[in-house]
């Protein structure tokens, strides 16, 4: 509802504005008179409306004092002035006061509706950017803010989130969702993606069937509550990544995945990502010390987790978990899967070995292909690129300690004591290399000092802690090799933003 604000000291010409304007537009429209400037400020100040309709000439505050008091307020609308005498100075005042037309009396119709229109769709753009720009800052932080709220985006029936994937996504949703569809809020854009914020009145999206062959889009569940943005867009990218998993079997796709809606499901979830995890690990540990084809063996057992032989949709149910799932529901499942192991790859991987990886253009490019899973047609696709990546940086690690040998001996060492109370006198004696040149070597291979490549692992594991959710914080501090539980928070702090308290509660959404 679009609220107008009609002042004019004459009856007839404001009941006979109003006539054109409901008459002529298609908007629904609240319009409210006033006889006078004064009473039109007052209205203003209460109905903050997107339109003040005002004329020049009236009794008790005129129309250019109005607009001078109108210009003053935060939420001013836009103005158009109405006018019975061409005079310029009329006419230099009410530019000066932001009027964005001055129309003579008798008012042409077209004219007026031209105006009024184009008002109007400033009006709701406007609205629409600092809507957005408000939904990002609670999806940057997690809540609301109390003192800045959301006071335009009133929450009745409910609200999605919704992802789009395929070319042009941000210039085609909107053909993508039909058009019949209601305004919704961009969230978050790539070139060939977009995430959006849709309030709903309680029915489903009404998506355009000609076009979602060629775009996957991921649908979240309904919720209530602003303060819900992230666990809604995780749940709407792990709807769409369904596509990658034939319904039939729950097997990834051999073939190009498939456009079409996918649904995000509330009451099938995987809690227990433990196996993933070790077996990302055991990949990603054993880069800087392993072969190339150890190194794809452990990808190869990473990915057969999404293509594990199950009966066919005619054999029936089987027992997976606590429970009996179909195929349909493991398919489900393993885009569960998938946006975990995407989530560690994307935060963990790039930046593992920051030594090599920080410098390294082709790493650099192809973190930026794999960050983009969308862009690829199957997931076998996306495994090679993984594949590439991790071979072509356990070679570069490797070269590195080809002429130092030792090092990789020492990073072993780290890797199995790191949660010790160790320190670099230690691990030089442990591969008998003397300390200064030990030290010289190690930041050549790892692009940091010793204390620094320590710290990072000590923190990382502290993240992964953290986030399975059921330690306190002193235990993890324990369990990473932190002796001091202030000098660990200080410097998770530090190396995050947050605390380990906020890190535990926004990866028990994210995650």
């Amino acid at each position: 509802m679009i609220t107008v604000v009609l002042a004019d000291d004459e009856k007839l010409i404001r009941a006979g504005l109003k006539k054109i304007l409901m008459e002529n537009l298609d908007i629904p429209l609240e319009i409210t008179e006033a006889k006078n400037g004064e009473e039109a400020l007052a209205i203003c100040k209460e109905k903050h409306p997107a339109l003040l309709i005002t004329d020049i000439r009236m009794p008790v505050m005129d129309g250019v004092e109005l607009m001078k008091n109108v210009a003053s307020m935060n939420d001013k609308p836009a103005i158009i002035v109405l006018s019975g005498y061409d005079d310029f100075p009329y006419a230099k005042a009410a530019i000066q006061s932001g009027a964005i037309s001055y129309i003579l009396k008798p008012v042409d119709k077209k004219e007026l509706i031209t105006a009024v229109n184009t008002a109007i769709m400033d009006s709701i753009k406007e609205e629409k950017e600092r809507n957005e720009q408000k939904l990002r800052r609670v999806f940057e932080n997690g809540r609301i803010d109390g003192k800045e709220g959301l006071p335009e985006l009133q929450v009745k029936n409910g609200l999605h989130c919704i992802t789009v994937y395929g070319e042009n996504a941000g210039l085609m949703v909107e053909k993508v969702l039909g058009e019949n569809s209601k305004r919704f809020y961009v969230l978050e854009q790539t070139r060939n993606g977009i995430c959006i914020v849709y309030p709903f009145d309680g029915s489903e999206v009404e998506f355009n069937p000609a076009v979602l062959k060629d775009y996957i889009v991921g649908v979240s569940s309904p919720a209530d509550d602003y303060s819900m943005l992230r666990a809604l867009r995780k749940q709407a990218i792990i709807a769409a990544m369904q596509a990658f998993f034939n319904p039939q079997d729950g097997r990834p796709y051999a073939e190009k995945k498939r456009g079409g809606i996918y649904y995000y499901d509330d009451g099938n979830h995987v809690s227990d990502f433990q196996e993933l995890e070790e077996k990302y690990e055991k990949m990603i540990s054993c880069c800087d010390i392993e072969g190339a084809n150890v190194v794809q063996k452990y990808i190869e057992d990473i990915f057969n987790m999404f293509g594990s032989e199950i009966p066919n949709a005619e054999a029936g149910e089987i027992s997976i978990g606590n429970g009996p799932k179909t195929p349909a529901n493991k398919g489900k499942e393993n885009s569960e899967k998938l946006y975990y192991l995407f989530r560690k790859i994307t935060s963990n991987m790039f930046t593992r070995f920051p030594g090599t990886t920080d410098s390294d253009m082709y790493l650099h490019l192809k973190s930026i292909m794999i960050e983009s899973i969308f862009e690829y047609s199957t997931l076998n696709e996306w495994k090679c690129s993984i594949r590439d990546y991790v071979v072509y940086l356990a070679a570069l690690l490797k070269t590195d300690t080809k002429e130092s040998p030792y090092i990789t001996e020492a990073l072993e060492y780290i890797k199995t004591h790191f949660t010790k109370n160790i320190n670099m006198a230690m691990v030089a004696n442990q591969v008998s290399v003397n300390y200064t040149w030990f030290s010289e070597k190690f930041k050549e291979h790892t692009g940091v000092n010793f204390n620094e490549y320590l710290k990072r692992m000590r923190l990382n594991e502290a993240k992964k802690l953290l986030e399975k959710g059921c330690y306190k914080v002193y235990e993890v501090a324990e369990r990473s090799g932190f002796s001091d539980v202030k000098y660990f928070m200080k410097q998770f702090r530090e190396e995050t933003g947050l605390s380990p308290t906020e890190w535990a509660n926004k990866h028990k959404n994210m995650m």
